[in-house]
């Protein structure tokens, strides 16, 4: 085989986002006729079918869509090449490609990139949200210069700094009677709609558990694979949840509130680090994120504290901590 056509791969990542070769046409700015040659030939180099033609529609092929992520990654290996001639070329700043699970992205994040920029002005961030395990993989691949998610336990080759534990906290709907209670129970939840986490997720598992353990069945469900929508679902009145506090920073607070969730659940993650030596400023900002979580869960323990007094809910059980 040949080394692989540029243009190709273009074409190819163009067809998949757009779904059409006339659409490919349009990003790219070249006609449709062009662009499928260019699949056509990138077709024959690869000796795989990656279309099937419907007229003036076509449909990726299981071997496509599996493709797709290498190609992915591989425009995202260029750009990083452009990235860092443009910082040598400059020598200012420097740059930081941080991966993170997504409950990261409303709150704590950007919160640390801004205390972070208060020192390092010129730093460039590149922020891409995944899934805790797909963030491990990419740094063992050296993809990103640090990752923020969750680590196994049994995974001690990872080289990693633990940030401040937390506790997972229970939504519920603004005008639910359980509102009214400081503390959530684990049995509170029998029968109730109920918001919950994608099946990947590590949290819905330790959720799950609990309910198990007390034998408990929550009743008609709303499943969502990213933890910082569930907010939005609560707030509609769709449903109860239990879900890590970073998922509530940056949802508008006002269509439901934040309670105390019982048996604990902890939620634990990590500032993960690639396997060769890590830059300064990637062990920096991994100090930096660190502060911002403590500060943010002080936040929410007083925070929730706050609600329940305005809402006359003190009890002997409402100082339960965070």
């Amino acid at each position: 085989m040949q080394g692989l056509n540029h243009r190709q791969l273009q074409a190819f990542r163009a067809v998949i986002i757009s779904g059409s070769m006339t659409g490919a046409g349009r990003i790219l700015n070249v006609s449709q006729p062009a662009v499928s040659r260019l699949i056509q030939d990138f077709e024959a180099e690869l000796k795989l079918t990656l279309f099937h033609r419907h007229g003036s529609r076509v449909t990726a092929t299981e071997e496509a869509i599996k493709l797709y992520r290498d190609v992915e990654r591989y425009f995202s290996n260029v750009q990083r090449i452009r990235e860092s001639a443009a910082h040598l070329r400059s020598s200012e700043g420097g740059q930081l490609r941080i991966a993170a699970m997504p409950t990261l992205s409303s709150g704590a994040l950007p919160e640390a990139i801004r205390r972070f920029k208060i020192s390092h002005p010129d730093v460039d961030f590149f922020v891409h949200s995944d899934t805790s395990m797909h963030i491990v993989d990419s740094l063992n691949r050296d993809e990103f210069d640090l990752g923020f998610g969750r680590v196994p336990p049994e995974r001690t080759d990872i080289r990693h700094l633990e940030m401040p534990q937390s506790e997972a906290v229970c939504l519920i709907p603004l005008r639910h009677p359980l509102a009214k209670n400081c503390i959530i129970s684990v049995r509170d939840l029998n029968g109730e709609p109920f918001v919950a986490l994608g099946t990947s997720s590590l949290l819905r598992l330790q959720v799950e558990s609990v309910m198990q353990l007390a034998g408990i069945r929550v009743g008609p469900t709303v499943q969502t694979l990213y933890s910082n929508t569930v907010a939005s679902y609560v707030a509609l009145g769709l449903g109860l949840a239990v879900i890590d506090m970073f998922s509530v920073l940056g949802a508008d607070r006002s269509q439901f509130v934040i309670r105390p969730f019982t048996p604990t659940i902890h939620f634990d993650f990590a500032a993960i680090y690639p396997r060769g030596t890590s830059s300064t400023l990637a062990i920096a900002f991994a100090q930096t994120m660190r502060e911002v979580v403590s500060d943010e869960i002080s936040d929410m323990a007083q925070l929730m504290q706050k609600e329940m007094v305005a809402g006359g809910h003190m009890g002997k059980n409402s100082q339960h901590r965070l």
